[in-house]
């Protein structure tokens, strides 16, 4: 079985091949070039003569890992199993069994023969140990990745569909267990459900199909009922200009009403869909990295499918924390 898998990756083998020497040939000319500008500096054989190359040599592992797992993802011919995922983590991570990859060796050699502080020479190593790790966690996320696409692209219409009419028939069960507990009318979301269906129903994957979708999500959230939240728990004072939200009233509820219940997620996953859509829509900062990080997402966003079906599926799994809040005795 290994022997049939080995023959299929055959393409793959010799599209990294090709890519292994490119990357060898630029990396040459980089060394070069970091040696040529330290000798003209003369700052040969000093601590940031070694880290520079070191990093050089990193940086073009890294490069070659990300080539690899990403050509065997995109070229295995037929659909991946679980022996196909580990056999291209195998070959992704091959060169971090080594204590020192990719021609790093050679410098800690010269280091050690040039008599480096122990002090420095033990952080260079702690180092590169360290992105070791973070190379090792590249491909296990990109794996992951693969995986979400795979099983979301063999039905995505059927999945799609259940996980959107799960979460519609408990945001209509969370509305009536809602009106039932404190005798209000009006329930507590707010949603057509037509627009529901055709808004999200649907493939994600441009940045503006991503902004739809994460701007349906964010009006779920917004349009929360404030008023009968009011009635229940008081009215919230303002912090400085800004007046709390329906999120901010929900999350005060749920404090209140259910200390017992584990409501912080909820309330997470709801802050972190409305920093992702405003800061899309408006200026793009370290706060939606924040909250992509939260979910174990990077930014910036490579893959709009992949990151939507993440968000979408947590939310899924928050409202139903929330059903199951309300609907309790």
């Amino acid at each position: 079985m290994n022997h049939i898998i080995e023959k299929l990756f055959k393409y793959s083998n010799d599209l990294i091949q090709e890519e292994r020497e490119k990357i060898d040939k630029d990396l040459a000319s980089e060394i070069k070039n970091i040696e040529n500008d330290m000798e003209r500096r003369g700052i040969v054989n000093s601590g940031s003569w070694y880290s520079k190359r070191i990093e050089a040599n990193l940086n073009a592992f890294e490069k070659f890992i990300r080539f690899i797992v990403d050509s065997d993802l995109k070229n295995f011919p037929l659909p991946k199993s679980e022996i196909v995922y580990e056999k291209i983590y195998k070959r992704g991570t091959g060169g971090l069994k080594g204590e020192y990859p990719f021609g790093t060796r050679n410098i800690i050699n010269q280091m050690k023969r040039n008599k480096v502080k122990q002090s420095i020479l033990d952080s260079t190593e702690k180092n590169i140990q360290e992105k070791m790790n973070y190379f090792d966690s590249i491909v296990k996320r990109e794996i992951r990745k693969d995986k979400e696409r795979e099983k979301f692209n063999k039905s995505f219409e059927k999945d799609n569909y259940n996980l959107l009419k799960k979460i519609a028939n408990e945001l209509d069960e969370i509305n009536i267990f809602f009106n039932k507990r404190y005798g209000t009318r009006k329930g507590l979301f707010t949603y057509w459900e037509y627009k529901f269906w055709f808004e999200v129903n649907k493939p994600c994957m441009t940045k503006d199909n991503f902004k739809n979708c994460i701007g349906y999500l964010s009006n779920l959230i917004n349009e929360i009922k404030k008023e009968p939240i009011k009635n229940i728990i008081g009215k919230i004072e303002s912090k400085g200009n800004q007046k709390p939200g329906s999120r901010i009233y929900l999350g005060e509820l749920l404090k209140e009403k259910f200390p017992g219940e584990d409501s912080e997620g909820i309330i997470s996953c709801f802050k972190g869909i409305l920093t992702i859509r405003a800061k899309l829509f408006h200026k793009e900062t370290k706060d939606i990295i924040e909250a992509l990080n939260e979910l174990e997402l990077d930014y910036p966003i490579e893959d709009y499918q992949f990151t939507f079906n993440i968000i979408i599926n947590n939310f899924a799994n928050q409202i139903s924390k929330l059903h199951n809040i309300f609907s309790s005795k």
